[in-house]
């Protein structure tokens, strides 16, 4: 019983980048989250919508390049090249495939207490019944 409460006792739940990706199965989820595509194209009868910047709903990274010249030292910030998702879709708005490059859209979402104790109450109200049952079973007590 102690174990099946320490699984439970989770609070978190990891949602991988390719889950999340892998929620997504038409034009209007994709759109409300990452809102109208910097380029839409027709490959065959396949359109394609490439999202190149914010695609995490931040901004890309920047990296700082320092450069000598002499004895000055130039910092410069430039955005990180190839950070793109791109997603395939079908004539009906179905998506049929997706491409991603250096975006991660994981993120831990936390489990409310609530549901955890509801969780081990149940799992405690099965065990109750299966030993009761077997007792019962078992034994010479009848009611």
């Amino acid at each position: 019983m102690l174990f099946a409460l320490s699984l439970c006792s989770c609070s978190k739940k990891l949602y991988t980048h390719k889950q999340v990706m892998q929620s997504f199965h038409n034009k209007d989820e994709v759109l409300k989250k990452f809102g109208n595509p910097d380029i839409k194209r027709m490959v065959d009868s396949t359109e394609v919508w490439i999202y190149n910047h914010d695609v995490s709903g931040r901004f890309p990274q920047l990296v700082t390049k320092n450069q000598s010249i002499s004895d000055t030292t130039k910092v410069s910030q430039t955005p990180l090249q190839n950070v793109y998702i791109n997603f395939m879709f079908d004539r009906s708005g179905n998506i049929t495939g997706y491409k991603s490059n250096g975006v991660d859209l994981s993120y831990e979402k936390k489990i409310s207490a609530g549901k955890n104790i509801l969780n081990a109450l149940g799992i405690a109200a099965i065990l109750a019944v299966v030993v009761g049952l077997e007792i019962y079973n078992n034994s010479d007590i009848s009611f």
